[in-house]
């Protein structure tokens, strides 16, 4: 198993290796130096510093940088030149390798060859660009300190480190992005063909330069020699590209630099110095349109390949495609393996994974995955905490595409911190959108080497993620489709009311078994209908049987049907006398569903009885109250009778004397007599109001006038109100205000507002005690509102205080405000309570006026 590589060991590693190449490099030049100048002929640390900026990542270039300053303090010391100038010379170094990489990445891709785009920008900055600025300080540092002419130093410098870029950096950067996968898929006779042409230049080189050439005069010609080398570079640039190009063009001149040191060839004619200057020239000026030929070649060779891909991964699409087209839900698991298999075997990738997004939870699991023979990788796990710069990338339907995890953007930190730690390389991501929603990912990973996600793969390879996102969606949506069947059908058999599905022509599709059980129930006539039967024409023959309510039944269930009735609810009963009652509910189905309508059917016999008892209950209750409420008046209204009874026995009295008197004063008589009808009216009024409240028996809804059912309230509690010192001012409508009730209930309602109201005061001095009952017409009924100058309510009271049994009393049972407002709610009204921002309590109920509903 292929243990995965911390980043900071391979930081560390990378930081070894450039040291050493660096060390490698220098030793090289140096022994490749003119003396006594101090330029070399080829200067290789510079394009080994380049390669290195080009395959790393910029945050880690000082690192790098700073690792191959030890070598070059080694070499440099070691032929004995002072501080400055070698710390100079490594800053110069430096520069021309930052000036090169940083400009070839700007504006390419700076590990690609194969394209002329990507040659003609790394010779315009690397070959040409970087090394003629940097020659500039270069030549000067070493004319200050050694003297030497400064133009020579800069041609040298400047032709040395042009041709020392031009056959390095692109054989570094081929080598380590793709000789390994290269020796790896080539096949055997590539193979063999890259061993003949790595031993090529050798071969024509000892040939060419050799002493059997040296004695043909026509070919001691300057330039003879080199001509049989061109057949190699040629060879090297159309059938390997610039890699291959590279690494002739570095053995070529390798050759080159041996026959010159032998004095062999056209060296042994000219000077030292110019027969390097016209090496570096011919090598240079041959191998820039070389390499830009093999660019050329290999984008052509790359665009037929590419036309090529396509045309199999169209086909590959294709059959992708219609292998989800009508797949059932249980062969969606089998056939996202296969293809799987297949597209990751196509693509050459060492895995793929489908990721699901729960809509209702964070976590993310694997739902299918595929990982290539013979490669070890972790378990495919994928976090919100562990990838959130990913995660937060899909939600916005973006891919993420890393080629090498060192050029990963600042904020996936965490991210490349995971792929390190579970030995991923590069890996593309793609959102699985279906529906506007992003279902989860497609992951495609490399674990043994890294790899370019150019633009048109991923256009294509979006294609399929649109291909996956629909089976996940239809797989989805035949799940669900199930689930909703199936919880369908539990709901249908656990509903204790009978079910009937109905189609759009009223036919029954099916019923549940609480349906069935009412075909034992002749009373239940709304629910006899068998499947396949129409329910309208069972609803017909319980009609012409005689059935209440039937025939309305069949029109209601008609219109549902026609869509012209939304729904509705009919209720019946059955038995003689009335023994049960039934409810029927018809709602109707979806259009999208074919239409039709269902008809729930109910036996609603408990419940009516309970309405009934409880009915009464409310009814007892409330004449309790009454009951209670008179008790809590005994006081007043003994006082209000004993008035006219007292009236009464003195004038009776006063009669009698007036009827002893001779002769008697008739006059006088008839007058007493006059006062005792009036005293007895008085007396009667009482006790016909009390009659009247203490009425027990089933509601009479009347027309009531409101400002009437005030006034005799007002009447009944006048003599408490005097006794507590309150007063109270009425502030009624003009006109009669008319509701439809039950005048023993409003009259109820009024009276435990008024002895609330008097209650409230009882701590309030006698001038203060006052309360306000006034009433007006409003858009939506009558209003009432009663108004005291108590302490008001407490703090998020309001709706508490009409809870049964909540009283703030010492005394009482808690009920009158409960009953009142239950009252109010019988007669379609309502009542609420608030503090009155001067002083004390106001309280309004409304009341629908005659032919009015309260909203």
């Amino acid at each position: 198993m292929r243990l995965a590589m911390s980043s900071t060991t391979r930081t560390a590693l990378t930081a070894v290796l450039v040291c050493l190449a660096y060390l490698l490099g220098a030793k090289v030049g140096e022994q490749l130096r003119f003396l006594p100048l101090t330029t070399s002929v080829l200067w290789p640390p510079n394009a080994i510093l380049t390669a290195t900026l080009l395959l790393t990542a910029p945050q880690r270039w000082p690192l790098y940088l700073l690792a191959a300053l030890p070598a070059h303090l080694i070499v440099q010391f070691g032929v004995g030149r002072p501080t400055a100038l070698v710390l100079a010379l490594f800053v110069t170094n430096c520069t021309e390798a930052l000036l090169a990489a940083g400009a070839v990445r700007r504006f390419g891709d700076g590990r690609r060859f194969d394209t002329l785009r990507d040659v003609a920008i790394f010779v315009m900055y690397a070959v040409l660009a970087a090394p003629f600025l940097s020659s500039f300080a270069d030549a000067a540092v070493v004319s200050l300190f050694n003297a030497e002419p400064y133009w020579l130093v800069w041609r040298t410098r400047f032709f040395s480190n042009t041709l020392t870029e031009l056959m390095l950096v692109p054989a570094i950067v081929m080598a380590v992005t793709r000789l390994l996968p290269w020796m790896k898929n080539a096949a055997p006779l590539r193979r063999l063909e890259g061993a003949l042409l790595a031993v090529a230049p050798l071969a024509v080189g000892m040939v060419a330069f050799g002493p059997a050439f040296d004695r043909i005069a026509a070919l001691r010609e300057p330039g003879t020699q080199f001509a049989f080398l061109l057949p190699v570079l040629f060879w090297a640039a159309v059938r390997f590209g610039p890699g291959g190009f590279s690494m002739t063009l570095l053995v070529t001149t390798l050759v080159a630099i041996w026959a010159g040191a032998q004095g062999r060839g056209v060296f042994s004619a000219m000077p030292p110095a110019q027969s390097v200057l016209a090496l570096q020239i011919y090598l240079s000026v041959t191998a820039i349109p070389l390499l830009c030929l093999a660019a050329v070649i290999e984008e052509r060779r790359r665009a037929q390949a590419a036309l090529a891909e396509r045309l199999r991964f169209e086909e590959l699409l294709a059959q992708l495609s219609g292998s989800f087209v009508h797949i059932a839900a249980s062969g969606t698991d089998a056939a996202f393996g296969t293809w799987l298999r297949e597209l990751g075997l196509f693509l050459e990738v060492d895995r793929l994974v489908v990721y699901r997004f729960p809509r209702h939870s964070d976590d993310v699991r694997s739902a299918y995955s595929w990982i290539r023979p013979g490669v070890a990788a972790s378990p495919a796990l994928m976090t919100n905490e562990a990838f959130p710069w990913m995660r937060a990338e899909l939600a916005a339907e973006r891919a993420v595409a890393i080629g090498r995890i060192d050029d990963a953007p600042p904020e996936a930190a965490r991210d490349v911190h995971m792929m390190r730690t579970g030995g991923a390389r590069s890996t593309l991501v793609l959102p699985l959108v279906a529906g506007g929603e992003v279902l989860g990912c497609l992951a495609f990973v490399m674990f043994t080497t890294d790899r370019a996600w150019p633009p048109e793969l991923i256009q294509r390879l979006r294609l399929v993620a649109e291909v996956f996102a629909s089976a996940l969606a239809q797989k989805d949506a035949d799940e669900a489709i199930r689930a909703s069947e199936a919880l369908k059908s539990a709901i249908l058999a656990s509903l204790t009311s009978g079910v009937a599905v109905l189609d759009h022509s009223g036919r029954v599709v099916t019923v549940n078994a609480s349906w069935l059980r009412f075909r034992d129930d002749p009373a239940a006539w709304a629910a006899q209908a068998e499947v396949g039967e129409s329910y309208v024409e069972a609803c017909r023959r319980a009609a012409g049987a005689g059935r209440a309510q039937a025939a309305e039944a069949v029109e209601l269930v008609g219109a549902v049907l026609a869509g012209s009735l939304p729904t509705f609810t009919l209720e019946y009963s059955g038995g003689e006398p009335v023994a049960s009652w039934y409810t029927i509910s018809v709602v109707p189905l979806p259009d999208r569903d074919g239409g039709g309508a269902v008809v729930a059917h109910a036996d609603t016999t408990d419940v009516k009885r309970a309405e009934i008892d409880a009915q009464r209950i409310r009814q007892e209750l409330a004449h309790s109250a009454r009951v209670f409420t008179m008790g809590e008046l005994t006081a007043s209204l003994a006082h209000e009778l004993n008035q006219p009874l007292a009236g009464i026995r003195t004038n009776a009295q006063a009669a009698q004397r007036f009827l002893d008197a001779t002769p008697p004063h008739y006059g006088e008589i008839r007058s007493i007599l006059s006062d005792i009808v009036e005293d007895d009216k008085r007396a009667a009024d009482v006790i016909n109001r009390l009659r009247e409240l203490m009425r027990k028996g089933e509601p009479e809804v009347a027309r009531v006038d409101v400002n009437d059912v005030i006034r005799g309230v007002i009447k009944l509690v006048s003599s408490d109100a005097i006794i507590r010192g309150v007063d109270i001012t009425s502030d009624l409508a003009a006109g009669p205000l008319i509701v439809l009730g039950d005048r023993v209930q409003l009259q109820q309602v009024v009276l435990n507002l008024l002895l609330n109201a008097m209650e409230a005061m009882v701590d309030r001095t006698r001038a203060q005690r006052v309360v306000v009952v006034r009433t007006r017409p409003d858009s939506r009924g009558v209003e009432v509102v009663i108004e005291d100058t108590g302490p008001g309510l407490a703090p998020g009271a309001e709706e508490m205080i009409f809870e049964p049994f909540y009283t703030t009393k010492s005394s009482g049972m808690g009920m009158g405000l409960s009953i009142a407002r239950s009252i109010l709610q019988a007669h379609g009204g309502s009542i609420r309570a608030r503090s009155n921002p001067r002083r004390g309590a106001m309280f309004h109920f409304l009341l629908p006026a005659a032919g009015v509903s309260v909203p």
